[in-house]
């Protein structure tokens, strides 16, 4: 009661709740309150360190009275400011639990979210959140940082892993004359041996931001598959080129006439499309999708028309 700071006189230690408890029932009415339960428990656990955040510097007042009294050492504490992370602005825990249970979000690992478990199904590598968090360092000073920082430290943990494969977003198709069938032989990484073959009939696909570019009379390359010229547009029809063309040519990627359906959940919304066969294969991995992005694949679902691939924009 003499303590000058009005916070340390006379603080609630305990409380009468009445309603009852989710896992003990109405066995007990009196709870001891968070700055009273977390130094005990701290010091039974054998605590040694503390980091906190700048809001909780009362708290560390309070129960270092509590372990002075008691005759304890208190843990070595290190304080930190608040992290607003700029794509998301002010988020809390209980606004997010509302959005859930409403249907806003899916769960607590819905792509939209900056959770950790939201972080985990997206494909993010626990070795660049650790560096991202590392780099930001421990400071009283309330900081804003950017995802990209994130993206940057992941794309360095998953880029020599990733293998790549070919997805095509709003696809069209696209007729191959005088052509049967075709065989592919892509590289799995551009830094590997590694290959992988794609089939397809005499009938591709492409997305539909590439064939909006197209032209008639337009030479382009349908990457490790062929050299084409548009024939016409509507409907696409390309008539396949023997001799490479010379000079600069657009080089696309495609997805084979036995393709399957890909849709990938982004932070923004869904995309969908048509991906090489091979994609199926990577459950639980993260890939890169050619002039795309990295994903993870998320869950592969047989369907009456086939596989369809479920994937995690990752960034």
């Amino acid at each position: 009661m003499a303590s000058a700071d009005p916070a340390l006189r006379d603080w609630v230690a305990l409380r009468i709740l009445k309603r009852a408890h989710p896992r003990v029932g109405d066995k007990y009415v009196v709870w001891p309150t968070l700055d009273f339960e977390s130094a005990i428990e701290d010091h039974l656990l054998g605590i040694t360190h503390i980091i906190r955040g700048k809001d909780l510097m009362k708290s560390e007042k309070r129960q270092r009275f509590l372990y002075d009294h008691l005759g304890w050492k208190y843990p070595t504490t290190m304080v930190w400011g608040r992290i607003k992370i700029q794509e998301f602005g002010k988020l809390s825990t209980s606004e997010l639990r509302k959005r859930i249970e409403n249907g806003e979000y899916e769960g607590w690992d819905d792509p939209q979210l900056p959770t950790l478990k939201a972080l985990r199904r997206r494909g993010f590598q626990p070795e660049a959140i650790r560096r991202f968090f590392i780099s930001i360092g421990v400071t009283q000073t309330d900081i804003a940082v950017s995802m990209k920082n994130l993206y940057a430290e992941n794309r360095k943990a998953v880029d020599a892993l990733a293998s790549r494969y070919f997805f095509v977003r709003n696809p069209k198709e696209m007729k191959l004359k005088d052509g049967l069938s075709f065989v592919a032989k892509a590289l799995k990484h551009p830094s590997k041996e590694d290959y992988r073959e794609i089939r397809t009939g005499n009938t591709v696909y492409i997305s539909g931001d590439d064939f909006a570019k197209l032209k008639q009379g337009q030479r382009i390359r349908l990457k490790f598959l062929c050299d084409v010229e548009i024939e016409q547009i509507e409907p696409l029809v390309a008539n396949v080129i023997e001799t490479p063309a010379e000079g600069e040519i657009s080089i696309i990627q495609w997805a084979p006439s036995e393709g399957i359906k890909v849709v990938v959940k982004k932070p923004g919304g869904t995309d969908e499309g048509i991906g090489e066969p091979l994609i199926a294969s990577e459950l639980g991995n993260v890939v890169q999708f050619e002039r795309y992005g990295f994903v993870r694949i998320d869950s592969v679902v047989k369907k009456e028309t086939g596989k369809e691939v479920v994937a995690y924009f990752t960034h």
